[in-house]
């Protein structure tokens, strides 16, 4: 049973046990996210809103605003959520220190994948020019570029397999051109599975590539 109760700590808006309550809030918030993704690509932010969300996810306005103090939280948490899960999933993949180059394409197409198992995230985020996000995801400044890419880009370097040169940049070209590759494959869905792993593993063997200091010095 959801109850609301505006004097209610966060956390204390489902009754049951911990892990019971701490599911249910977990769903919640999926169902939150779903809905303002949908309403981004359909209508845009402009016409995002806490009771349109509330309608379409069947709760009430203060419902939300238990956990949510605005539209914009909402978006901001949608991304940071989808980034920390898929953050996670790449964390865990080993470091070959022997061929880092093998390791760093298993973490691009791992990361195109989970990518594209959410698809209206990414659209709703990353594909609508909306202000307070600019700044989490612009890709054109220096300060945009993964720390975790430059960790494993160092890992090639100290192995001398790649390029020390100017290599913030690199990373920075793999990590636009991989979501210029997201980007069509979102919105071009009726792409079949085959094409779409064709384009991925191409995408991948043309970023190992670029990452061999071999190839640099031919």
């Amino acid at each position: 049973m959801f109850i609301y109760n505006s004097t209610f700590d966060k956390g204390e808006c489902f009754v049951g046990t911990k892990e019971r309550r701490e599911t249910e809030i977990e769903a919640f918030r999926s169902k939150i996210f779903d809905a303002a993704s949908r309403i981004l690509i359909d209508e845009g932010y402009e016409k995002l809103s806490i009771r349109k969300i509330a309608k379409i996810i069947d709760y009430s306005p203060g419902a939300i605003y238990h956990y949510f103090s605005s539209k914009a939280e909402i978006l901001l948490m949608l991304y940071e959520e989808n980034e920390k899960k898929i953050a996670e999933k790449l964390i865990e993949i080993p470091i070959d220190e022997s061929n880092p180059e093998d390791t760093y394409v298993n973490v691009i197409k791992t990361f195109i994948n989970l990518t594209l198992e959410v698809p209206d995230h990414y659209t709703a985020v990353f594909l609508n020019p909306i202000e307070i996000l600019q700044d989490k995801v612009g890709m054109l400044r220096e300060e945009s570029i993964s720390e975790n890419f430059v960790r494993l880009y160092k890992v090639g370097i100290e192995a001398g397999k790649f390029d020390p040169y100017n290599f913030k940049t690199k990373i920075q070209l793999i990590w636009i051109y991989t979501n210029g590759l997201i980007s069509r494959l979102v919105l071009e869905d009726d792409v079949s599975i085959e094409r779409r792993n064709l384009l991925i593993e191409n995408h991948c063997s043309y970023i190992k590539d670029m990452l061999l200091l071999k190839n640099n010095e031919e």
